[in-house]
């Protein structure tokens, strides 16, 4: 532990670090370090699946003796869950909080995507028949949702509000309290009809999206994603590796299981647009806009920070430090102040937001600036009682970026009257409408020219000042909910094709079930999610994926105008450690299952599988097989629809390629280049 901790004082911002001393943590037993540890992690690397697994499963764990004694008396009773009146009706609205309630594991003051949830559901819980309205998460270890009292939800929206302490005992209490609910309560059946909105992401839950897709076969839901960005895909220079997969696969398959989309702004819906075009160019997904041009009051009560109650000037940044944010030409810039008109003339900047992605220039650049280190002020797990005392207290604000989607600090200044300062591009030419001074985006001379004009010319803040106070200030957040119930109710009145109709798959391809990389979207990506049908399948993996006990299915949907005929399945497979012996077999749905095929493998043997099947014409396509285990397979073809199924319960299978193949106690599916569907 010693090595670790001098390794984390040399390079405090390397994630990995702080993932080792995290395991060392959970070796000794002491999982609340642990946890803070794996948390670190993913707020220095936010696509650790690594830190990430580890912290759903320590939290799926009873804590040790230990971990109520941090929180005093309040965590000894065993919570009880709240029995949850589920909304019924064609109408109802699910608002999938899972991102906001992972967010709150570890910290507590919110960012940007998590305040616009908070605001959102907190004002569709207090509109005047809420009635339809109900708040779900999801439970990552039975891979279904769970409902979640409202009074449960404003009560920790209102703690969030209040403070930033992440050890305070009615904060801890709320949490275990929500931790009880997601682990004890029943699974949520959705009313018919009813729209799963997801305020938040989702591409980091495993198998999210082949759940949602079962509820939409069983109930009818209805699946509606709202799009903050599509930057991953527009500038993953900024983003880590990880994401920028992450990412890409999720919007593939969100571009096959939507039935609607939301987007904050209209630069967003133009980027979803036209990657979504880009890959099911024939599909129309309604889209529609609900700005977040919102902001209520802010809260009053709150003090500045003790750097700043002196009376010095500042000007205010918010904004998570990272490689996006770009706060290196913010830095350089403030030097460039400093060197031309001393450092008693120019205000201190303040930067309010946790560290990210990539910032260790920017951070490396403060540590050897004594300059920057006497005017730039860094600080983090600010509550919203003293954030908005640092908007009030300000000269003017600062918002850079390399993109954006919304850009609510730049609201939140209107909201405060005071200016803001951002580069003209993307969507802060809307979140700042025509009050923001703008500059030209990433020139560090614009930057210095603009800002002296703010800090150095008071008639030209003043100007800019009274055309602000003169525009219409920003929407509040109850208003922002009620458009955006509207244009849900709207949505709920078309219905998209399923999602495995709106591929076409073709004769001779071949689709890898497994996690695909990026960095751009493809329909493989989301093929390899869409073919598996059923319960009985544990996550994709890089390498393939395991099936579990139960019944497996593959669907291939293949063109409806395909020629009744012979069609060959091609299968390749590789067994497990030990001989094993398998059923398998495939069919057409509408026509004579096939008969099983009694295959039998060695040890790791790679071995190919051919099925044939006899096509119908304007029919739905069916492969079963019956394993005595599992399997590693990929599969390809061409026909109206297909599918493969494992055997018996208790009996697992995996696939590899496009071929098929199971075995006992074998785990999982690898890819393969070599299967293929053809016409005999």
């Amino acid at each position: 532990m010693l090595a670790y901790r001098e390794a984390e004082r040399q390079c405090s911002g390397d994630a990995d670090i702080h993932l080792q001393i995290g395991h060392a943590f959970k070796l000794l037993g002491r999982q609340e370090e642990a946890l803070e540890e794996y948390a670190r992690t993913l707020t220095l690397d936010p696509a650790s699946d690594a830190a990430r697994t580890e912290l759903m499963a320590l939290h799926a764990e009873p804590m040790e003796a230990e971990a109520p004694v941090a929180v005093a008396p309040v965590a000894v009773a065993p919570q009880a869950v709240v029995p949850v009146d589920m909304p019924a009706g064609a109408g109802s609205v699910l608002y999938d909080a899972s991102d906001l309630l992972d967010y709150f594991r570890h910290n507590r003051a919110p960012t940007d995507i998590q305040r616009v949830q908070l605001n959102i559901i907190r004002e569709a819980l207090a509109a005047a028949d809420p009635g339809g309205v109900a708040i779900v998460g999801f439970d990552a270890r039975l891979g279904t949702w769970k409902p979640l009292a409202p009074a449960l939800f404003l009560r920790l929206a209102a703690l969030s509000h209040e403070g930033s302490a992440v050890e305070d005992p009615a904060w801890q209490a709320a949490l275990r309290e929500v931790e009880a609910t997601l682990r004890e309560a029943g699974p949520l059946e959705a009313p018919a009809g009813a729209s799963l909105v997801n305020l938040g992401s989702s591409w980091w839950i495993p198998d999210y999206l082949r759940v949602v897709r079962q509820a939409l076969a069983r109930s009818g839901l209805r699946y509606i994603p709202f799009i903050h960005d599509c930057i991953p895909l527009l500038v993953p220079e900024h983003c880590s590796s990880g994401l920028v997969d992450e990412f890409a696969r999720w919007f593939a398959s969100v571009c096959l299981h939507a039935d609607a989309v939301l987007a904050n702004s209209e630069c967003t819906r133009a980027d979803f647009r036209r990657a979504q075009r880009r890959l099911l160019p024939g599909l129309e997904i309604p889209t529609f806009t609900v700005p977040l041009d919102a902001a209520d009051p802010l809260a009053g009560g709150g003090a500045l920070p003790p750097l700043l109650r002196s009376g010095r000037p500042y000007v205010l940044f918010v904004g998570t430090i990272e490689s996006r944010k770009n706060h290196l030409l913010a830095f350089n810039a403030w030097l460039s102040l400093v060197r031309r008109h001393g450092a008693e003339a120019v205000p201190d900047l303040v930067c309010v937001g946790k560290q990210g992605w990539l910032a260790e220039a920017a951070l490396q650049l403060h540590r050897n600036s004594p300059a920057l280190r006497a005017k730039v002020h860094l600080l983090h797990g600010v509550p919203d009682s003293e954030l908005g005392a640092l908007y009030r207290g300000c000269l003017f604000t600062l918002y850079n970026s390399f993109y954006e989607g919304w850009g609510l600090p730049v609201t939140e200044s209107l909201a405060a009257r005071k200016v803001p300062l951002v580069p003209n591009h993307s969507s802060l030419r809307e979140a700042g409408r025509d009050c923001a001074v703008y500059f030209t985006p990433q020139s560090e001379p614009d930057l210095v020219a603009k800002l002296e004009q703010l800090i150095f010319e008071p008639g030209f803040r003043a100007e800019r000042e009274a055309a602000l106070a003169e525009a219409p200030p920003p929407r509040r957040w109850a208003e922002v909910a009620a458009q955006l119930q509207s244009l849900v109710r709207e949505a709920g009145r078309t219905r998209l094709p399923p999602p495995r109709e709106r591929l076409a798959c073709r004769l001779g391809e071949v689709h890898a079930l497994r996690l695909l990389p990026g960095p751009e979207p493809s329909l493989a990506m989301a093929t390899a999610d869409v073919l598996r049908e059923g319960e009985a399948w544990h996550r994709l993996e890089d390498w393939g994926v395991w099936t579990s006990p139960g019944q497996s299915l593959l669907r291939l949907p293949l063109e409806a105008e395909a020629e009744a005929g012979r069609l060959r399945i091609y299968l390749e497979l590789v067994a497990p450690p030990e001989a094993m012996a398998f059923r398998i077999r495939a069919g057409m749905r509408g026509g004579a299952p096939g008969a099983f095929r009694e295959v039998a493998a060695a040890a790791g043997e790679a071995l190919f599988c051919m099925l044939e099947i006899e096509a119908v014409a304007a029919a739905r396509s069916r492969w079963r097989s019956s394993p005595t285990t599992a399997s590693r397979c990929r599969t390809g073809g061409r026909s109206p629809s297909a599918c493969a199924a494992s055997g018996p319960a208790g009996e697992m299978m995996s696939w590899r390629g496009s071929t098929i193949w199971s075995a006992r106690r074998c785990r999982g599916w690898s890819p393969s280049e070599a299967g293929f569907a053809a016409r005999v």
